[in-house]
């Protein structure tokens, strides 16, 4: 296992009795969802202890909230109660895909000048579109028995779904300040280093443990390929090595020995 060899590449180290403690050191980013955007964030390993680096993860929170939709249609004259039609032709207050688009135009304007390639209908559609959870049971059951819905509920029945985060792509690259060591031949792709957000190998061993010294500063930088806002938490996994010369730890030590 890469965290026993690196235990034991600890211990082989100096043949003293040193006690290690799990630790992380955490970086956040707030990706804008502008493509060849890069970000830089530092963490400075703390006085007490060296920091041994055994793998990176990450996971990505999503910063658009689902966007509510309505189901009527943009003219109706017929009342607070709509029909929902699942077949057939559109009858007098009934809700069609017409209707629906009709919606995502109306409720989403300023969306259509930050779209690249695509309408505004076809970013919704291709991403998602989903019952509204709060009403999804009445919608379902209005659908399956003919059914009718009050107006106020077909006013909020739909959302836009924000991409899932295991769309996100991003080139990360990880430095050690102090030494100016540089741990990638050139940034990685993190599909292609650390696999999808989503739980699917979200996180990468690294083939030797990354040794940093106390005070040593490590600085990690993103570059955004994907237009995907959102929050980017990426963790160093590792332990710290306690009780080495020249550090608060072994003076501690010490002086319980004396």
């Amino acid at each position: 296992m890469p965290f026993a060899r690196a235990l034991r590449a600890a211990q082989l180290a100096d043949d003293s009795t040193r006690r290690t403690v799990p630790f992380d050191y955490a970086f956040r980013f707030e990706l804008t969802g502008s493509p060849d955007t890069v970000l830089n964030k530092t963490v400075t390993v703390s006085v007490e202890a060296t920091f041994v680096a055994v793998s990176i993860g990450y996971g990505v929170i999503p910063k658009l909230s689902p966007v509510v939709l309505s189901a009527l249609p943009p003219e109706n004259d017929d009342g607070p109660v709509i029909e929902i039609a699942s077949d057939g032709p559109k009858t007098a207050g009934a809700v069609t895909l017409g209707d629906i688009t009709a919606s995502i135009r109306q409720s989403l304007p300023e969306t259509a000048r930050n779209l690249r390639d695509d309408t505004i209908v076809g970013a919704v559609l291709r991403n998602g579109l989903r019952l509204n959870p709060r009403f999804a049971d009445l919608a379902l059951n209005a659908l399956e028995n003919g059914g009718t819905l009050r107006e106020e509920i077909l006013a909020q029945m739909f959302q836009v779904v924000s991409p899932p985060p295991d769309q996100v792509q991003f080139l990360y690259a990880l430095f050690d300040e102090g030494s100016g060591r540089e741990f990638q031949s050139e940034p990685i792709l993190n599909t292609a280093g650390l696999g999808i957000s989503n739980g699917d190998r979200p996180f990468r061993y690294f083939p030797q443990p990354i040794i940093f010294a106390p005070r040593s500063t490590i600085r990690l930088q993103i570059t955004e390929i994907s237009d995907f806002p959102g929050d980017l938490h990426i963790s160093l996994q590792g332990y710290k090595i306690l009780g080495e010369s020249g550090t608060p730890t072994a003076a501690r030590r010490r002086l319980r020995r004396r």
